[in-house]
């Protein structure tokens, strides 16, 4: 079996058509045909059933597809790696980290070492959303969760504690909740629906039940420019809003703590360069945030 093959299977189950496949991959719908019957030759098995709308999955196709996609990950990171193993210290280093923990931590610190290392390119991908770990495309990952599967290995280097916060403006204003209850007559900034998954919307609504944000937003950067415009209170990280100047609410509540992971891709770690930024990372958020010892 040819393991290239594997890359027109997947093409072909997401894009269900000949064409669609040959102009992701970039080739001829001819190819993609030719490909999938060399695939299902070498399995000894029917993997798709053509119809006249296009391709779909047999059974046996649809059983194949996690699999495949696995293969298919690994696969995309073995060449990315292979094709960047020259200078130890040279070439790119691909992280994933929390939105605003990337921007106000982690930036600052990869400027500098790039100083010391400008051979070593950094890409910075920061999103409130967890990256699926399972896609594996980041060589580390930085997670508010300790995952449970993926090919990473795990540091802890941390813990970030959360608190509910307004602007001083807006508490000389509309004064401070006494209780868990009184939030409802206060103006709260808080998430939309398709994240209340999110810690900070879970404890929000773990201690205030039934609790109506009058402002929701998909951002913690936009919350964080929403509460220092004075748009009320928000559950906000300690690290920002305490240098932004905001006042605590609540202070009676248990806090809201989630431990902070540094993931380390297994294979990207063969790399001396990404070990060096992953140990540098380490040490900028052991810095900023207390915890116990770390541990690999």
């Amino acid at each position: 079996m040819d393991w290239n093959d594997l890359k027109f299977f997947l093409a072909l189950a997401q894009a269900k058509s000949l064409s669609a496949a040959a102009t992701r991959l970039g080739t001829s719908p001819s190819t993609v045909s030719r490909r999938i019957e060399a695939l299902e030759l070498a399995l000894k098995v029917r993997l798709f059933r053509p119809h006249r709308d296009g391709y779909s999955l047999t059974e046996a196709g649809q059983s194949l597809v996690p699999e495949a996609e696995l293969a298919g990950t690994r696969m995309r990171v073995f060449e990315r790696n292979a094709l960047e193993t020259g200078d130890g210290l040279a070439g790119p280093v691909r992280i994933e980290a929390p939105e605003l923990l990337g921007r106000d931590m982690l930036l600052p610190a990869l400027i500098r070492f790039m100083e010391d290392y400008p051979a070593i390119r950094i890409e910075l991908r920061s999103s409130v959303q967890p990256v699926q770990l399972a896609a594996e495309d980041a060589d580390l990952v930085i997670r508010l969760v300790r995952p449970v599967r993926g090919n990473y290995r795990l540091r802890r280097v941390g813990a970030i504690r959360f608190g509910l916060y307004a602007s001083a403006d807006h508490v000389a204003r509309h004064g401070t909740p006494g209780n868990p209850e009184d939030l409802h007559r206060h103006r709260m900034v808080g998430w939309t629906e398709d994240f209340a998954y999110l810690a900070m919307a879970a404890w929000l609504s773990g201690h205030c039940p039934g609790l109506r944000p009058s402002l929701r937003l998909t951002s913690l950067a936009a919350q964080v420019a929403a509460v220092e415009q004075g748009a009320g209170w928000a559950v906000l990280p300690d690290f920002i809003a305490r240098p932004a100047g905001f006042l605590p609410g609540l202070a009676s509540l248990p806090p809201l703590e989630t431990d902070l992971w540094l993931l380390g891709h297994e294979q990207s770690l063969a790399l001396p360069r990404v070990r060096l930024v992953r140990d540098h990372i380490a040490g900028v958020l052991k810095s900023k945030f207390y915890g116990p010892k770390l541990d690999d």
